[in-house]
């Protein structure tokens, strides 16, 4: 395997793992501890659980995707660019997942992290986690494919 494949195929371990757990989040934890006494201590132990992994999961996707930014995308646009090809730019639509990634990654640190600004995100962690990390996971992924299909070379 290459780097950029083995940099692809950790991105997307680290993808699906911090999407699946803030997922899991909002259909499992928030209504089970929502409905327990003591909802807010087990709530506060997953948190302190999952905080070192989530804040490793989001910084080894930010440099892998850097790194595919630069060795794949860069010639895609290039290419792009030099063959005046239609479609939408390579820049743009990589342009959009970032911030949609960025948004992803605020609401999954907000939700393991344990500042007070916060609090009232993680106290609405199922409209948080359900509705807006949904969407942006959707539209990360809908992208993402859309960037596969530039063609790479002429």
């Amino acid at each position: 395997m290459s780097g950029p494949e083995i940099s692809t195929l950790v991105h997307i371990i680290f993808g699906f793992l911090i999407a699946g757990a803030v997922l899991f989040q909002w259909r499992a934890v928030f209504p089970a501890v929502s409905s327990e006494s003591g909802g807010d201590a087990v709530r506060e132990a997953i948190r302190k659980r999952w905080a070192p992994i989530a804040q490793l999961g989001i910084l080894v996707i930010l440099v892998t995707g850097i790194y595919q930014f630069m060795v794949i995308g860069m010639p895609k646009a290039d290419l792009q660019k030099e063959a005046e090809l239609v479609g939408p730019s390579y820049h743009m639509l990589f342009g959009i997942k970032f911030l949609f990634a960025m948004g992803f990654f605020f609401i999954a640190a907000a939700m393991s992290g344990r500042s007070e600004a916060l609090a009232k995100i993680r106290e609405a962690g199922a409209t948080w986690a359900g509705l807006v990390a949904t969407l942006l996971v959707i539209g990360i992924l809908v992208i993402t494919r859309l960037l596969v299909l530039i063609p790479a070379s002429g």
